[in-house]
């Protein structure tokens, strides 16, 4: 499998390379030493918060800190992908009891970087984020790495994102430019803020550098598609 939207390795995205160099710079001055826990999420399906998550993560990494990148996108996991690699068990085994932690985990994907990634699992997914078993694997991982990111469903198709944002230092938005309606970007935040996430702020993705598009939202109409793909889970 070939690693997909890294950016860092391409050199026809280097204008991209530099944007996310941008974000982990703000993040890092927003950051403090004790708040290693940062959520990625998005509105809707496919505005790019996994393609984000990866390439902030694998930045943070070549600047030289250990990094884990959790793939908390049950439903529709895509980190491993993003990466090239395959993963026979997940975080939703972790959760359940039924693997260990370590087992879990890849090592070394990339220098300083590691993946916890998931597998896909239908059944009462947001009811494996409640209680001590999440709370106690960030602990673990805070004790091993300088940087958590955690990549999460959008936040109009579950409540995972709000919910595991009580867990996270701060959370970054990822808005997939001319994909969404305002409502959908209040009610997203309205949910965040509802359970008293840190919002760092908002990555506009997407953008077409030939020009800006004026009005156009047939993108997002194209996405509703993915609405029944996560509900089936």
């Amino acid at each position: 499998m070939r690693k997909r939207n890294l950016v860092f390795f391409d050199r026809d995205k280097e204008h991209i390379a530099e944007a996310i160099r941008i974000l982990r710079t703000n993040l890092y001055f927003t950051e403090s030493k004790d708040r290693k826990v940062v959520l990625i999420t998005s509105s809707i399906p496919k505005e790019g918060k996994s393609t984000i998550a990866a390439n902030y993560a694998l930045s943070v990494a070549i600047s030289g800190e250990k990094v884990i990148l959790v793939d908390c996108d049950i439903r529709r996991p895509r980190v491993v992908d993003s990466f090239g690699i395959k993963a026979n068990y997940g975080l939703e085994e972790v959760l359940r009891g039924k693997k260990n932690l370590e087992d879990v985990i890849l090592h070394n994907v990339e220098r300083n970087l590691d993946l916890l990634p998931a597998t896909s699992y239908g059944e009462n997914v947001t009811e494996l984020f409640l209680g001590k078993k999440i709370v106690e694997i960030l602990d673990k991982l805070k004790d091993e790495y300088n940087l958590i990111v955690l990549d999460t469903p959008p936040l109009t198709v579950a409540t995972d994102a709000a919910l595991l944002s009580t867990y996270a230092d701060g959370v970054v938005y990822v808005v997939g430019y001319d994909m969404v309606f305002k409502k959908e970007l209040l009610s997203g935040k309205k949910l965040l803020e509802k359970a008293g996430a840190n919002i760092y702020g908002v990555v506009v993705n997407k953008v077409d550098i030939n020009g800006y598009a004026m009005g156009n939202y047939g993108h997002y109409s194209s996405n509703y598609k993915y609405y029944d793909e996560y509900k089936k889970r």
